[in-house]
């Protein structure tokens, strides 16, 4: 690892602390948001074009609304900090839903997806809150607070969506239609979350630490680099680089599977009840084990985990090819574990990105590793709904097994070069 964290320890505890505990409070609603309407843009989506084909638009447009802001974010986090770029991320995708929400009700195609590609944006910005737990950690503590926010999440992932019935009953009683609830629904738990952060999130880690542009010498511009000077930082570095492909690889395979999943499992007589519950359970996966990656990243060090966690996807995406009926008995467990994989290595990825480059790069950076999460994670979910339409869930599958293949070869190669060649540097 490298030695590039200068933060004080001792003073910055307490800070720590209450940041997290922010994160922690405004993760929880934001994550509830975007599970709430991800359970039922690919459904009103096959409502307006009659197929599902075009289904993963809804992905698409998210994935590329997420993509857009983390550069944005990120540009305007080095510029103002987090507490500004968090709010302002949330802000926009409060708007993006209620858009979302004209569109289902207008049966506009356009306005519906505009509106998701602004909702992306809120998707940025809590992606990018883990690194504001970061910015305070010691290395030694890294991997616990980005994994403490992303458990956060859980909460909100897991009961998220099984608001989706009882909301769409409320819009149906109301006399709009029922996707439009959750989607409305969405749009308060954004505003809650920026709200939170708007009044909690004082003093502003990233200034804190010295991490503003205009707090960075004369001499060191690199806090300044554009995206495409970052991410030629993150593929000069093998760490890094690493990283950052466990970031962009588990995000497509968990992408292409659970986009497919609430049409493979309506295609097959599930209610939306139920396809709610199996997306809960995913969720689940995603966050609410979140700390056990933590606490194994700090424990037996960044690459094993990534490389559990590819151990983890390419099991799920086995279960899921084996799922062509889409049985409750093998959706419920595959998609749990392609949750559980995919935190493991955004977990450890995550601390590994931040931990292998300067300190003045490090916004920056993150910002590029999520925009190429992002654009993996878009052109995952459009692909996937060509894949499923033309030859099925199980393929669709099999290719993220091929890919979570990929994954594991990348970090095992890495690990033994480290263990080769930097005195058994393992836990790198």
């Amino acid at each position: 690892m490298t030695s590039t964290d200068h933060s004080p320890v001792a003073d910055h505890s307490d800070l720590q602390r209450r940041t997290i505990g922010v994160l922690f409070g405004s993760s929880i609603p934001a994550r509830a948001a975007m599970t709430l309407t991800f359970t039922v843009a690919g459904l009103a989506i096959r409502d307006m074009l009659s197929s599902d084909r075009l289904a993963g638009l809804s992905t698409v447009a998210i994935t590329v609304g997420t993509a857009v802001a983390s550069g944005w974010l990120s540009s305007l986090m080095l510029r103002s900090g987090r507490n500004p770029g968090l709010r302002s991320g949330y802000a926009v995708a409060t708007g993006g839903a209620l858009i979302g929400a004209l569109g289902i009700e207008l049966g506009n195609i356009f306005v519906f997806l505009t509106g998701l590609l602004l909702f992306g944006v809120g998707q940025g910005a809590t992606n990018l809150s883990r690194y504001a737990a970061a910015d305070l950690a010691t290395e030694a503590t890294r991997a616990k607070a980005i994994s403490t926010v992303v458990f956060a999440s859980a909460f909100g992932a897991v009961f998220g969506p099984m608001a989706t019935g009882w909301l769409g009953r409320i819009a149906e009683s109301a006399g709009l239609d029922e996707l439009t609830g959750p989607v409305i629904g969405s749009a308060g738990l954004f505003a809650f979350a920026g709200i939170t952060i708007w009044l909690f999130l004082r003093p502003d880690p990233l200034v804190v630490i010295g991490g503003l542009n205009n707090q960075q010498p004369a001499d060191k511009p690199a806090a300044n680099m554009s995206m495409s000077a970052a991410a030629s930082v993150v593929w000069a570095n093998p760490l890094a680089r690493l990283a950052a492909l466990a970031l962009v690889i588990s995000q497509a395979v968990m992408v292409m599977v659970m986009a497919m999943t609430p049409l493979h499992m309506d295609a097959h007589g599930h209610s939306t009840g139920w396809i709610g519950l199996v997306i809960s359970a995913h969720t689940a996966g995603m966050f609410l084990f979140a700390p056990v990656g933590g606490y194994v990243s700090d424990a037996i060090g960044r690459i094993p985990t990534i490389l559990s966690g590819a151990a983890i996807l390419t099991i799920s995406t086995v279960v899921t090819a084996l799922a062509g009926e889409a049985p409750r008995v093998l959706m419920f467990p595959g998609l749990f574990l392609l949750g559980l994989g995919w935190s493991f290595a955004m977990v450890a990825g995550s601390a590994l990105l931040t931990e292998s480059v300067a300190t003045s790069d490090r916004v920056a950076v993150q910002g590029a590793a999520d925009i190429a999460t992002s654009l993996a994670s878009g052109s995952g979910a459009l692909a996937s709904g060509f894949v499923f339409d033309m030859a099925g869930f199980h393929i669709l599958s099999m290719i993220g097994t091929a890919c979570a293949g990929i994954l594991i070869v990348l970090s095992f190669v890495r690990l033994r070069l480290n263990q080769g060649g930097s005195g058994g540097l393992a836990s790198t």
